[in-house]
């Protein structure tokens, strides 16, 4: 059903429902939110803050279990500023199907709780 998150690997971390909605809703707002941002710190030279926060989301990728969003993550890591603008359109399309699928877990995890 998902195809970047894996939901065994997300209670292995957050162990029960409530713990889930809050660390996912915060991952949403903090997280997927200063990635979808990314473009325009790059665009301001800061090429060290972009690879600060490409490196400081990787963990947060292991606890959603979504390992091939981590792998994007070090690919635009190690390639900025040379290849940002070729992999960055790549990896905000990866990064929207990975925050839908999230909206859609919490979704899913909310209505069995009931």
């Amino acid at each position: 059903m998902y195809t970047l998150i894996e939901p065994e690997r997300i209670f292995h971390f957050f162990d029960d429902v409530e713990t889930v909605n809050e660390m996912l809703n915060l991952i949403l707002l903090t997280n997927v939110e200063e990635l979808k941002s990314l473009q325009q710190i790059y665009n301001s030279g800061d090429y060290d803050k972009t690879r600060k926060t490409c490196h400081k989301s990787k963990p947060t990728m292991l606890y959603l279990g979504a390992s091939r969003m981590k792998n994007s993550l070090e690919k635009l890591e190690r390639n900025i500023p040379e290849k940002f603008n070729l992999l960055y359109p790549v990896f905000l399309e990866e990064l929207i199907l990975l925050e839908t699928e999230v909206k859609a877990f919490l979704k899913e995890v909310n209505s069995r709780a009931f």
